[in-house]
């Protein structure tokens, strides 16, 4: 009979104090990896997603309309009132253009998710909009959603925007 053999614990349950301590070695282990996954995931901050650079005003448009409604008038405006706003766009959406019930879209694209996030805020905090508007950042963009107090269109847009993840 070999050294191992005679190993107290080795001849007592077969083994079974050897299983034990792997299966708690390797919980422990994976305690520790699901902790520094956790807290390294709580400590960065998330940006908003959504379309990003210079063709953000464009793909705001291309998610509106791949909703189902409709752009009844876009104006792109050259100088942008938000301050360091680098390109500002207005949409007037709608279910069918003929129709009364429209919403208006105001998105401003910023290079900088800071400056984004304050004008954002000035918006919101600031400048209070009516109560059936919304404002969400959303990738570069701040978009200001304007429409009636039941108006379907701009729940719509706001509907796409919160799935699409914007904040």
């Amino acid at each position: 009979m070999s050294v191992i053999e005679r190993h107290p614990r080795r001849t007592r349950g077969g083994g079974f104090g050897d299983v034990v301590l792997v299966v708690m070695l390797v919980a422990m282990a994976l305690a520790v990896v699901v902790t520094v996954v956790v807290l390294a995931d709580a400590s960065g901050k998330k940006a908003p997603q959504g379309p990003r650079g210079a063709g953000a005003l464009d793909a705001l448009q291309a998610d509106i309309t791949a909703t189902g409604l409709v752009v009844c008038s876009r104006a792109d405006l050259p100088d942008p009132r938000a301050t360091d706003a680098v390109a500002a766009r207005t949409l007037v959406v709608a279910v069918e253009c003929r129709d009364g019930q429209t919403a208006t879209v105001q998105a401003d694209a910023f290079a900088d998710d800071a400056d984004r996030d304050a004008a954002a805020r000035s918006i919101s905090g600031v400048g209070r909009p009516r109560a059936s508007s919304t404002v969400r950042t959303y990738g570069d963009l701040v978009v200001v959603v304007a429409g009636g107090a039941e108006d379907v269109v701009a729940d719509r847009i706001d509907a796409m925007l919160l799935a699409k993840g914007a904040a």
